[in-house]
């Protein structure tokens, strides 16, 4: 065997023994915890869901989001994803905050954009995340729970008279053929 056979040979070899020390090759973490009781709540959402709807002005909307239990159960990691030809994508961390007693959400988009917001839980069949921010743009998200399978939904936000106008609604039911999370 030559020289330059042996050095990439020894290169792989090395590389193999500093990953496994270092841990890249060990078994894969459990894709998701067990919620804590205070994010217990919430943990219906985890899990793949295929949502379509249409934004106020008529025109059809479609995404997936994702919601996973993370961090050890302390929160709740949701990806959403429109379909095209829309391109909005966003990621949201929700949580407990104990000291107040609300849940929080705080959302992340590729606009740049990075808003919280808060909710008291369920009423009933429906929880709503409202918007804190003292920028002067609120907005609201509302969930109605349709089963363990389904469910609505509708993206609001405060129009200059101060109303609550209609930003999208999404029906959004479980993909049964994502893994299970």
């Amino acid at each position: 065997m030559s020289r330059s056979s042996r050095a990439p040979r020894a290169a792989s070899l090395a590389f193999a023994v500093l990953a496994a020390a270092s841990g890249l090759l060990a078994a894969p973490a459990p894709v998701q915890a067990d919620a804590t009781p205070a994010l217990a709540p919430l943990a219906g959402f985890a899990g793949h869901w295929r949502c379509a709807g249409r934004f106020a002005n008529g025109k059809p909307i479609t995404s997936r989001e994702t919601f996973g239990i993370e961090l050890g159960g302390q929160w709740l990691h949701m990806r959403h994803v429109d379909g095209a030809p829309n391109r909005y994508l966003a990621d949201a961390w929700w949580g407990y905050d104990k000291a107040a007693r609300r849940f929080t959400a705080t959302v992340f988009d590729n606009f740049g954009g990075e808003r919280r917001y808060t909710s008291s839980g369920w009423v009933g069949d429906t929880l709503t995340l409202e918007n804190v921010a003292t920028s002067g743009y609120l907005d609201r998200f509302v969930f109605q729970r349709h089963g363990d399978d389904a469910y609505r939904v509708t993206y609001t936000y405060r129009n200059r008279s101060g109303a609550w106008q209609l930003g999208d609604e999404q029906s959004c039911t479980r993909d049964a053929q994502a893994p299970r999370a």
